[in-house]
């Protein structure tokens, strides 16, 4: 088991984080709302969290609140405060700088990731060649620069956020297969300090499927790239492919319910939660655009037990 912070002041909320993951949804929950009309969406969840507003989008944004408070209040590492906070920064600069509307900011400040000189100088070169692809990737690089440094403190959220870097890098690698230029453009967007080297990319970027499933035969991600190649056989749709790297990085954070003490069962909770509220929002955007069943089911990542 990889080892944790153990720190025994989280004794108390740990215990507190089992009864709110004895209230997480079931799959069972997931299928009956991807097949329900929007009207019996409080009926399905009348067990759970979800059931008492009619407002279902407001309802979700207000527990997805309250449980960043929750938190807040018992989170006592900074180190994982940051790794909560940062990506959001990172976010609402992008927003502001775009002049995107309020409505996608969250409520955390930017005032430290803009005090960075890497973020002063993508800016600045951003304000001159308003290249959006560029600043996005550039932020992305040094928020991950950041978020890997910042995790040296633990082993176990080193090794969580290798898998995550590993992940996006293998989300990349796909997306940019179908682009006319997968090479450059895979150079732009590949981030360093997950465990596979850019160059194992490079090398297959252009090859077939056999030569990517052998590729990554024997590593972490055999059974996540075989499904992935599959997936792209029966249909070129990337749904599958995002729902196939959710379920690895969840199931890497169901690691922290083993946990009796440290901060890492209430980093996996607010993780999970999060996730069941961006599956929920998912399904419900899904049934109200009438979007196929299959499709609404495909989307969900298979962890809820």
């Amino acid at each position: 088991m990889i080892k944790g912070t153990d720190d025994i002041r989280y004794a108390f909320v740990n215990g507190v984080i089992r009864a709110k993951e004895a209230r997480l949804l079931k799959k069972g929950h997931f299928d009956r709302l991807a097949e329900a009309d929007l009207s019996s969406f409080r009926t399905i969840l009348a067990d759970s969290d979800y059931g008492a507003e009619l407002n279902f989008l407001e309802m979700l944004e207000r527990i997805e609140n309250e449980e960043r408070n929750f938190f807040n209040k018992y989170c006592l590492h900074i180190e994982v405060k940051r790794a909560i906070d940062w990506p959001e920064a990172i976010h609402n600069l992008k927003v502001k700088l775009k002049n995107g509307p309020e409505r996608l900011l969250y409520p955390v400040s930017t005032r430290e990731v803009e005090s960075w000189d890497e973020i002063k100088m993508a800016i600045a070169t951003y304000i001159e060649d308003k290249d959006n692809f560029a600043f996005s990737t550039s932020l992305d690089r040094i928020l991950c620069k950041k978020l890997y440094e910042n995790a040296g403190f633990s082993e176990f959220f080193l090794r969580f956020y290798e898998l995550y870097f590993d992940l996006e890098n293998i989300r990349s690698f796909f997306r940019v297969r179908q682009f006319d230029d997968p090479i450059e453009t895979f150079n732009k967007v590949f981030i360093n300090y997950g465990t596979i080297l850019k160059e194992k990319f490079l090398e297959i970027l252009n090859k077939d499927k056999e030569a990517i499933i052998r590729s990554f035969r024997n590593t972490p991600y055999e059974s996540l790239i075989e499904r992935a190649v599959k997936s792209f056989e029966e249909e070129l749709s990337f749904v599958k492919l995002e729902r196939i790297i959710e379920e690895k990085r969840l199931v890497f954070l169901k690691q922290a319910r083993m946990y009796a003490f440290g901060v890492e069962p209430l980093f996996g909770y607010l993780h999970f939660k999060r996730a069941e509220i961006r599956c929920l929002r998912q399904v419900y955007t899904g049934r109200l655009r009438n979007l196929p069943v299959s499709y609404i089911k495909e989307s969900i990542p298979d962890v809820w037990e």
